[in-house]
């Protein structure tokens, strides 16, 4: 078929470019330090075991969206504690990150809107933003001269939106929250924050707001997910009741979205409350992720490191990056490399993750690995 060639075509290409991407079914053997399990929660056996007495009372499906009958007592319960955890007065879980953020910005923006975006955001705001029909404007990478100059510069007779990561997922570095919404309470404008790599590390867990020492108020709207130092599934946006009443009533992507089955919340609701009780999580994980820094400096291998769990070795060419992941992987290493376009051009990368399944022994094997296997490669 005609069609068919022009995909392989394509695909050919990318493989020529040094991006092509396949899945990955990791044997049980391998270290894995690519995952987003940084609490180690994902396989928890408190919470399996729970489960396992509970089975037999949840469904398995939820069976409709949450506005037909799919809404249930799990989930309220996780809402509401997620909604106290992130000292909100509301709260709303959805099926994913990408459904929270494609469908909150669609929801709460209109053309008379301009939103201001960083550079680096996440795929899931950037095609939010692309979805609502507001203005957008970028501005540079943590850069709040910049954002400040556009939002002197840019009018409106609507509301001016700012949306930005909290820990920024693939360099691991922390936007300046507290300038950030002093810019934000000058200009009159509503934050967004995806705190999808914050919630569980930083803020003593609570995520970005918290770790400036901040409350959240109105103008606040803290979007998250299940899936990283929660180790489950499913994401979540928090704010007034107001806000999540309107949500409830206009966001596309819940309204028309099979609501998340009823174990799937018991697991979340489960793991987030041994998230709250077990700091010493946490604690370890930063722990370890300065020991990694520390290692690798010694041996002379320059890592980005920001205070987060999540650690970067640029090495700017796609062909290297896939190199060093490939060698690490035969000494039963996973670091996946990081290219294009997920990162912009000229920055393919390791992008290094802890997690509390992590040891010191752990590390210093991947330092050494790396140290060796940088050393070999002519190229």
């Amino acid at each position: 078929m005609e069609f068919n060639n022009f995909l392989k075509k394509q695909l050919n290409g990318i493989k020529d470019k040094n991006l092509y991407r396949k899945r990955y079914i990791l044997p049980a053997d391998i270290i894995d330090f690519s995952s987003n399990d940084y609490l180690g929660l994902k396989d928890n056996p408190e919470t399996k075991e729970k489960l396992c007495k509970k089975i037999k009372n949840l469904a398995l499906g939820s069976g409709a969206s949450t506005l037909i009958s799919g809404y249930t007592e799990t989930q309220k319960q996780l809402e509401e504690e997620l909604a106290k955890f992130k000292e909100t007065e509301s709260c709303l879980v959805v099926g994913s990150g990408y459904l929270a953020n494609t469908g909150l910005i669609q929801a709460i923006t209109s053309e008379k809107d301009i939103i201001f975006s960083d550079e680096l955001n996440h795929a899931s705001i950037i095609d939010g933003i692309r979805l609502s029909k507001a203005k957008r404007v970028i501005y540079k990478h943590n850069d709040l001269n910049d954002l400040e100059d556009k939002l002197k510069r840019e009018q409106t007779t609507g509301f001016r939106f700012i949306i930005t990561d909290g820990v920024f997922s693939m360099e691991g570095d922390i936007v300046p929250f507290d300038h950030l919404k002093t810019l934000a309470d000058r200009y009159n404008a509503v934050i967004i924050v995806d705190d999808a790599h914050a919630t569980g590390v930083i803020g003593e867990g609570k995520g970005t707001v918290f770790h400036f020492g901040l409350k959240p108020d109105e103008n606040i709207i803290q979007m998250g997910t299940l899936s990283k130092a929660i180790g489950s599934y499913g994401a979540f946006i928090c704010g007034s009741r107001t806000l999540i009443d309107y949500l409830i009533n206009r966001m596309r992507t819940q309204i028309f979205s099979t609501a998340l089955s009823p174990v799937q919340n018991f697991i979340s609701l489960s793991n987030l409350k041994i998230l709250q009780k077990e700091p010493f999580r946490r604690e370890k994980i930063l722990k370890l992720s300065e020991y990694l820094y520390r290692q690798a400096k010694e041996k002379g291998i320059n890592l980005t490191y920001y205070g987060t769990p999540i650690l970067t070795l640029i090495v700017g060419e796609e062909k290297k990056a896939l190199y060093i992941r490939d060698k690490l992987l035969k000494r039963k290493l996973f670091v996946q490399a990081i290219r294009p376009p997920t990162v912009p051009q000229g920055t393919s990368r390791l992008r290094i993750t802890i997690s509390y399944k992590h040891t010191e022994n752990d590390i210093n094997y991947l330092v050494n690995s790396l140290k060796e296997i940088l050393e070999n490669y002519d190229g």
